[in-house]
């Protein structure tokens, strides 16, 4: 019987640290909800909506919203200040696919590594508002002296029109959509109203399972997927595909990311078009 108590104690020994570490790393951020005219403020913080990867940094590396560790080359983060930042790797609008290549792999890539840089925009541990979060998240950028740490413009607007031709015009530039913070507002994890995003489209989420051939100037090749969504519709997607994306499409069973814009009375998605796959984060 002594022996079975011993053992015990080993085991929990053991266990016990891993347990409190994986409790630690996941990292509590901040989720934005969907912009709606009807719950619009007076003023709001504004920002690019970048098409990133999420990313904490907690003072000595890089991990995933989900707490995966991000292998990024040792010269990336050298010079990052030794305290949480909230923020996206980004290489440029349009470059999510080539982000997650340097970001999936365990192996770093030096040349790849050397197109992203984070794009921060919060101070998770912070318990002062945004405008004092933003002006300490402006002094670490600028003491780090790294080419690949930047500072998120912040960009004050007062009304909703002001807000709307802002977007369009980002839009029309190649961006997903704008980032609305509420003034004075604090840091806070999960979903808030304190952090929005707006886009003309929406995003959602479906699974791959099937191919349609494609026709014409897409023979050989990929016409359309045909998806489920979480609540079992099945709808097809042919466009926002590029031709590589044709030739090689997602695998069937993987979850992709469309836009669309609103729902027919059936309830399939209207306009949906294939953003891109879906990394595990």
């Amino acid at each position: 019987m002594q022996n079975i108590y011993v053992i015990f104690i080993i085991l929990a020994c053991l266990l016990l640290p891993s347990w409190l570490y994986a409790k630690d790393i996941i990292p509590q951020l901040t989720l934005a909800k969907n912009f709606k005219d009807s719950i619009a403020t007076q003023a709001y913080w504004v920002s690019e909506k970048l098409d990133g990867v999420r990313c904490y940094w907690n003072g000595q590396q890089l991990q995933t919203r989900s707490g995966r560790v991000i292998h990024s080359p040792n010269w990336f983060t050298e010079g990052f200040p030794n305290q949480a930042l909230d923020g996206e790797l980004w290489i440029k609008r349009g470059g999510y696919q080539l982000l997650t290549k340097a970001v999936l792999d365990k192996k770093p890539d030096d040349k790849l590594w050397q197109q992203v840089s984070y794009q921060v925009f919060d101070l998770p541990h912070s318990n002062m508002p945004f405008e004092i979060r933003q002006n300490k998240l402006s002094s670490l950028v600028t003491i780090s002296k790294s080419p690949y740490l930047k500072r998120v413009a912040q960009k004050k607007m007062e009304s909703l029109i002001a807000i709307k031709s802002y977007l369009q015009e980002v839009v029309d530039k190649g961006a997903e959509g704008l980032m609305l913070r509420k003034p004075a507002s604090l840091y806070e994890a999960g979903r808030s109203d304190n952090l929005l995003k707006l886009k003309l489209r929406q995003d959602a989420e479906a699974r791959v399972i099937a191919y349609q051939a494609g026709r014409g100037k897409f023979e050989n090749m990929m016409g359309a997927i045909w998806v489920e969504m979480a609540d079992g519709t099945l709808f097809k997607i042919g466009t926002g595909f590029s031709n590589q994306e044709r030739k090689n499409p997602p695998p069937i069973g993987s979850e992709i990311t469309y836009s669309h814009q609103g729902f027919t009375d059936k309830g399939l998605p209207r306009f949906a078009s294939f953003q891109r796959l879906k990394i595990k984060e």
